[in-house]
């Protein structure tokens, strides 16, 4: 028997933005653009190196967040640096990666 995963997602506008997410995305943006500099820096492809590498200095840092935000971005930082890699190959990608992620 064959079985398929089917990922549903969504785009939505919000009327007013709630208290704090603003600051909790430019927390996100700093965090992610921070991994893609180690990963530029080092050559870090593999997500579990990012992590070992950055995870407990990231930790001191923002104390505050939960380990999933710090988890998801080391996940988003190695996917952006991978396509990063495949565009300068083809000539396509020139620079630096940087994730300006704008909500």
């Amino acid at each position: 028997m064959l079985s398929e995963t089917i990922k549903l997602t969504a785009k939505f506008k919000l009327k007013e933005t709630p208290e704090g997410l603003d600051e909790l995305f430019k927390t996100y943006r700093e965090i992610v653009n921070y991994l893609i500099t180690h990963a530029f820096e080092n050559h870090v492809t593999s997500f579990y190196r990012l992590k070992k590498e950055t995870y407990k200095s990231l930790r001191e840092e923002y104390p505050n967040l939960p380990s999933h935000y710090l988890y998801t971005a080391c996940q988003m930082a190695t996917s952006i640096y991978k396509s990063y890699r495949k565009r300068r190959k083809k000539g396509k990608a020139n620079g630096k990666p940087v994730f300006k992620g704008q909500w």
